[in-house]
């Protein structure tokens, strides 16, 4: 890549960050010892070279099969343009990016702070270990600087339409998330509705109408939920209605609802399921069928 090129692709790897520790009877859970960002640890490779006054595009992609990650450049915002390869209704400047297992996150950046920096996670113990990239300015020298971030608010519905309508769907499904802990030695199982996969009750549509998912988690978990082959609008974020923003992943916090509409415009068996691997191997899936 030309050390000029305004854009940049970062896969991100990392641990999670920030969250309450688990219950005592909750089962195994993965830890990591090293991260990555586009395949190298901070400090190894090339950094992002760029200019004053330039407006570089990021697109970045959470490659890691379990954690949600925080990403900040110390001094600088981040535009967000595009949510999961869509563009956004209004693009908004946020100082910290959160981005759920499999999200995509397309963000422009003014570089209009010189110096060396690090573009990483805002997780000191992770950054150390590895997550993060230098981002460097034409003739500025120096080991490269981090301040600390602020804490993350990110919220969906900052890039969606303010909206009071509501239009029925054709259909809806109430989809609850429960965990069954594992306790100690074991995994824990996950269930959609109390049944845990291939035992889910599946999805059925017809081409062309319009249905609504409503994701009630009713567990401590935060799950970045996928369903396959189609964009899905948000249409009620921790109940502030918005709309405009289309996804095919998004992030449910513990203990938090989250509407979706969709259509059905891509007719054959579609699974729906959360991006935490380890919740995924343990049940947490259903099919959608076409009728």
């Amino acid at each position: 890549m030309h050390q000029w090129e305004p854009y940049y692709s970062a896969s991100m790897e990392e641990s999670d960050e920030g969250s309450a520790p688990p219950p005592p009877n909750n089962g195994l859970e993965v830890g990591y010892r090293a991260f990555s960002f586009n395949d190298k640890a901070l400090g190894h490779g090339e950094p992002i070279r760029v200019r004053q006054g330039d407006r570089v595009l990021f697109h970045f992609l959470n490659s890691s099969a379990t954690e949600t990650v925080n990403v900040a450049l110390p001094l600088h915002q981040f535009e967000v343009v595009a949510l999961d390869g869509n563009p956004v209704p209004q693009s908004q400047k946020v100082k910290v990016l959160q981005v759920g297992a499999a999200e995509r996150v397309d963000a422009i950046v003014s570089m209009d702070s010189p110096g060396v920096w690090i573009l990483g996670t805002t997780d000191d113990d992770d950054r150390k270990h590895g997550f993060g990239v230098v981002v460097e300015y034409a003739n500025q020298k120096g080991a490269p600087q981090w301040t600390r971030a602020e804490k993350p608010n990110w919220d969906y519905t900052l890039f969606g339409q303010e909206t009071n309508r509501v239009v029925a769907p054709d259909g809806q499904f109430d989809l609850v998330f429960k965990k069954i802990p594992g306790g100690h030695g074991g995994f824990n199982r996950w269930t959609i509705n109390g049944k845990s996969y291939p035992h889910t009750d599946p999805m059925m549509v017809h081409a062309g109408k319009r249905y609504r998912m409503i994701f009630r988690n009713e567990s401590d978990d935060a799950h970045p939920v996928h369903l396959h082959r189609h964009s899905f609008e948000l249409t009620k974020v921790y109940g502030k209605a918005t709309s405009g923003i289309l996804k095919d992943t998004v992030v449910v916090n513990a203990n938090k609802i989250i509407e979706v509409d969709f259509t059905a415009d891509n007719p054959g068996n579609t699974l729906f399921h959360c991006h935490q691997q380890l919740h995924m191997d343990f049940g947490f899936m259903a099919l959608m069928k076409y009728a």
